[in-house]
């Protein structure tokens, strides 16, 4: 189908580690909806079709949902789509089996050429492994080069100088690097890029000469009050892409779907910058991912480029990085009714190995929430940290006014207010934020549908696309148990819905249903913060619904678990009883 055409029915596949979810799109009415999703077991194995058998498992499903015929007799996708409601236009793969590029920079002077290098890198297909600055002394620091060859980067980026200037000293950066990698076999060698100054590139090949091929691309900081990070971000998006079909799974989906698979944490940025643009968020908004191997966190906002991380901590064999921490405590302390930690620890290695097993006890879905608590919470502290410095960004600085999260583990949460629980203990998001859950795992390939049909994107995820919470309100700061927190009074329309007082250590809900906006009254106590400003200063509001209608959080913030199991697996029960009592 040609890109920006208008069809009828699309299909949507995301393959995962654990497990592969489609999405069946048509128009109703000449408007395009979400008609039915369906999710089946990743297979990885060339015995059993690979990748190719999850997808047809999940499409097959999505017929018998549907009462559409989407595959032929052979598992081949029929199109184009008949005039009885039989095939899809068109075909959109996104995936996360594609690991990132690790990317290491080497630059000059921190302050210039390399911070560009750093925002010109913050690509969601992009690891940062490392970023060296040799600084004024233009010296190496042995633990620097070390690092380079004990685990060489897919990619190693050199920067510096201005064009035109002088030529020496990255002419050395490159006779250092390409004696070191010499050293090593030359499949472990990283592809070389250099964006620096233009006079130098010849040099700095010759350096490399008989090691490995350098590729020029535009200066990343061609004067010192100049940027251009283009050249440098395409050839990083194109290397990328080189790799994404490279595994003969992935490439024989390619070809099945007719489509060259998105990487998802790159295609999931894509539509949330469209949720930013389209709600005016302005400061930004966190969107969060916890996966079966890996966490990711991504802060986007209206305009430039999102800001990625990602962590080993996950909710299947991501809950190794969990246990090699060696501290039980650390999901155990989330549990309502802990049991020993021996217990914790061989039920977390259970989880590793088959991580596609839903829960079916309480005790089962009580350790799923605890571990998606802990993985999900050290993330965003490693990102919270990482994007604190991060040069001319500092998402850190402003807190987000959305927060949109995804993956089973709150698709398939018993209610929606416990996959709001989730979030609140493993985010601690503080003042009036908004959350959302992807609860069909479509926001990737909205991306992608985009591409296809802009009309059709749009209209599904205005009707169908996110799961509105509610808006959050979360004070800083902290009072006794008990103490009187916050007074709120809600009016809908002019009139009054609700005049509530919640007490510090509690949770509570005003209703406020989905669509609907009301006049949020606040009147915190003296200590505590709710972001109008100042601590004790209270104001009015204007809020949106949701599922859960406004959520009080006033337990506090930083969040303060009580200590001794009893008091904190009391705590836990009171707290789920109170968010889920509307």
């Amino acid at each position: 189908m040609v890109e920006g055409s208008k069809g009828e029915a699309y299909l949507l596949v995301d393959v995962g580690h654990v497990l592969t979810h489609a999405a069946y799109v048509a128009r109703v009415e000449g408007v395009a909806r979400l008609v039915a999703v369906a999710e089946a077991s990743t297979t990885r194995t060339a015995v059993e079709g690979g990748l190719l058998d999850g997808v047809r498992r999940a499409t097959a499903s999505l017929e018998l949902l549907a009462g559409r015929q989407i595959l032929d007799r052979l598992g081949e996708v029929r199109r184009p789509s008949d005039g009885d409601g039989h095939g899809v236009d068109g075909v959109v793969v996104t995936t996360s089996l594609a690991p990132l590029l690790r990317v290491a920079l080497v630059g000059l002077t921190e302050d210039f050429s390399l911070a560009s290098a750093v925002r010109a890198a913050t690509l969601p297909c992009v690891s940062l492994e490392r970023a060296i600055s040799l600084g004024l002394a233009e010296r190496w620091q042995a633990a620097d080069i070390e690092a380079l060859l004990q685990r060489p980067p897919d990619v190693l980026v050199l920067v510096g100088g201005a064009d035109g200037g002088p030529v020496a000293p990255l002419r050395e950066m490159g006779e250092t690097l390409g004696t070191a990698y010499s050293l090593l076999p030359p499949e472990r060698r990283p592809t070389v890029v250099f964006a620096g100054n233009d006079r130098a590139y010849k040099p700095v090949a010759a350096a490399f000469a008989g090691v490995v091929e350098v590729t020029a691309v535009a200066n990343v900081r061609p004067a010192p009050h100049k940027e251009n990070l283009g050249g440098l971000q395409a050839e990083l998006a194109r290397l990328f892409g080189g790799r994404l079909c490279r595994p003969a799974g992935l490439q024989q989906l390619a070809g099945w779907a007719g489509a060259v698979p998105r990487h998802d944490l790159d295609a999931l940025a894509r539509t949330l910058r469209f949720v930013a643009r389209r709600h005016s968020l302005r400061r930004g908004l966190l969107g969060v991912d916890a996966g079966a191997n890996s966490s990711r966190a991504l802060w986007v906002r209206p305009e430039g480029a999102a800001l990625t991380w990602a962590a080993p901590y996950g909710v299947g064999a991501g809950l190794g990085a969990l246990r090699a921490l060696g501290d039980p405590t650390a999901v155990v302390r989330w549990m309502c009714r802990p049991p020993s930690w021996a217990e914790v620890w061989d039920n977390l290695s259970n989880v590793e190995v088959r991580p596609g097993v839903v829960p079916e006890t309480d005790e089962d879905w009580d350790l799923q929430q605890a571990a998606v608590r802990e993985a999900l919470g050290r993330t965003w502290a490693g990102a919270h940290a990482a994007w604190a410095g991060w040069p001319g960004e500092g998402a850190a600085a402003g807190e987000a006014e959305m927060i949109v999260a995804r993956g089973t583990v709150f698709s398939h949460a018993r209610t929606p207010a416990q996959a709001a629980l989730m979030l609140l203990d493993a985010l601690e998001p503080a003042g009036l934020v908004r959350l959302a859950l992807d609860w069909a795992n479509l926001l990737p390939g909205l991306s992608g549908l985009a591409a296809l049909d802009p009309e059709a994107a749009v209209q599904v995820f205005d009707n169908d696309g996110l799961l509105e919470l509610g808006t959050l309100v979360a004070p800083r700061g902290w009072l006794r148990e008990g103490a009187r927190a916050l007074r709120l009074r809600l009016l809908v329309g002019g009139e009054e819905r609700a005049q509530v007082e919640v007490r510090a250590g509690h949770l509570c809900r005003v209703p406020l249903g989905t669509n609907e906006r009301g006049r949020l009254e606040l009147y915190p106590a003296r200590g505590l913060d709710v972001g109008l400003g100042r601590r004790g200063r209270g104001g009015a509001v204007e809020v949106r619904g949701g599922a859960l209608g406004v959520i009080v959080d006033a337990r506090g913030r930083p969040l303060r678990l009580p200590s001794g199991d009893e008091v904190r697996s009391a705590a836990f029960e009171a707290w789920q009883q109170e968010i889920d009592t509307p």
